[in-house]
């Protein structure tokens, strides 16, 4: 669990302590500053609103009642009436909490903290004990297994899930096949999974088979026999099926093996056993297969690039990573992950300020975690080495949004020919002007830089042809 600093003259409990007391809770907990921001509180308040506590301690309480988390803040009203109130709340989860918020004041009679506690009313429901009950599994396995500093980092829901799935799949040793674009982090999930199973203290292997040039990729991966070609090295060569024995072999981009070696895997996975090139004695091999791919292995076996059998083989359990436009949570505390770690390896003292932030959730980061890694340390250097300063204020590789990358013609219902779609552009922009003036078509016509008359006639036309449209369609 992490903690918000935050000064109070007459604490006698470090944060430490204070974490552990908030912890052990039972009910939901939690301390906010005169402005509303989350500065401690527990993972039994963070589930009651289906999130990570890591996203919690960043929030506000504002925003927490914009985006539905809950319906209603009495400690927002605390601090404006510098009293305690109790109420009820309903989270986005369906629960009911009493709550009871209690104003701490400064020696001039202002408010400089509140501490708000809660307890649930439908507790007994069938509901809510099935919610609360998962809720909290999930957390248990989360605090033990998931985030600690070795670990995937997951502030989402979305990653956290992917992460209880991998990590329940770990303890057994099934072949585990990993979706995800490029740059998600498939090699980093697949050494979760090796990190967590009983073949822990064995050997990862990992194979990139798209760099393995075609004419080599046997040799590679079953290894040869001494003088078993020519160039063959003199003492001959393990393969890497061979070295994966007791721990986990992790073949990535497994779609650009070529068929020829998927029927050869496909024999070894059956047979657990590997024949050296130029050999005729088979070796005894036990690991783990872990593939991924950020391609449709199912469009692959169709057209019959992939091997139907080998696919089924593979496709035990099946993990999807979701892209980091779909995790938006993890965007911060991935950059900040990456922003420690370049501080130490370059001795730097680095921080995100708030326009930086901003452009980072916003962008759609097209090469995912890799390329938020990568813009990371080179602006890390480039102010380090140039500007010296200590905030992120460069970011040259995120480029503007090239609106063509999104259907916003799909999207705004635009089609047909040119001319219907500059028509239906155009009304939009007048409409829309007219809007902004309060319907004051002198001022809009001065803002759209035509004469009012042409503003009037064009406003008819609109309504004639939507008219006409409408009557179209009810017939």
């Amino acid at each position: 669990m992490t903690v918000k600093k935050f000064n109070s003259r007459n604490s006698t409990c470090s944060d430490q302590y204070l974490v552990q007391i908030f912890e052990n809770l039972p009910d939901p907990i939690f301390v906010t500053d005169a402005d509303g921001n989350v500065l401690l509180s527990n993972s039994t308040t963070a589930y009651s609103m289906d999130m990570s506590l890591g996203q919690l301690l960043k929030s506000n309480l504002n925003e927490l009642v914009e985006k539905g988390y809950y319906n209603f803040s009495h400690a927002l009203e605390t601090v404006k009436t510098k009293k305690e109130i109790r109420g009820e709340i309903i989270t986005n989860l369906g629960m009911t909490y009493s709550t009871k918020s209690t104003p701490i004041l400064d020696e001039y009679g202002n408010v400089t903290l509140v501490v708000t506690c809660g307890k649930q009313k439908d507790k007994n429901s069938d509901k809510a004990k099935g919610i609360d009950e998962q809720r909290k599994r999930e957390i248990d396995y989360l605090r033990s297994y998931v985030f600690n500093e070795e670990s995937v980092i997951a502030e989402s829901r979305v990653m956290q899930k992917t992460l209880l799935t991998a990590h329940a799949v770990a303890q057994t040793d099934s072949n585990v096949l990993l979706y995800g674009e490029t740059g998600t982090g498939k090699e980093v999930l697949a050494k979760y999974v090796h990190r967590h199973s009983k073949r822990a203290d064995g050997p990862f292997i990992v194979v990139n088979c798209a760099t393995l040039p075609e004419n080599l990729v046997e040799s590679e991966l079953f290894g040869y026999k001494k003088g078993a070609f020519t160039g063959a090295l003199n003492s001959g060569k393990v393969g890497l099926f061979e070295a994966a024995n007791g721990g986990t072999l992790f073949l990535d981009e497994i779609a650009e093996l070529p068929l020829a070696q998927q029927a050869a895997l496909l024999r070894v996975l059956e047979t657990k056993t590997v024949r050296r090139i130029g050999s005729n004695v088979e070796y005894k091999t036990d690991f783990r297969l872990v593939a991924a791919t950020n391609k449709d292995l199912k469009k692959l076996v169709s057209n019959g690039t992939f091997r139907h059998d080998l696919y089924y083989r593979i496709n035990i359990v099946p993990i999807t990573i979701p892209p980091l436009r779909e995790r938006p949570e993890d965007i911060l505390a991935l950059s900040q992950h990456f922003i420690d770690y370049f501080n130490a390896k370059y001795s730097s003292e680095f921080k995100l300020d708030a326009k930086t932030t901003k452009s980072f959730q916003q962008y759609d980061w097209p090469g995912n975690v890799r390329e938020l890694r990568n813009i990371i340390e080179r602006n890390v250097i480039i102010n380090l080495s140039k500007y010296n300063e200590d905030t992120l204020s460069v970011i040259p590789d995120i480029p503007d949004k090239d609106l063509l990358q999104y259907d916003y013609f799909k999207l705004l219902g635009l089609s047909g020919s040119l001319k219907d779609v500059v028509k239906k552009v155009e009304e939009s922009y007048i409409r829309y002007i007219l809007k902004k003036t309060g319907g004051k078509k002198g001022e809009a016509a001065k803002k759209l830089g035509i004469h009012r008359t042409i503003l009037y006639r064009k406003l008819k036309e609109f309504d004639r042809a939507n008219e006409t449209e409408s009557k179209s369609k009810s017939r």
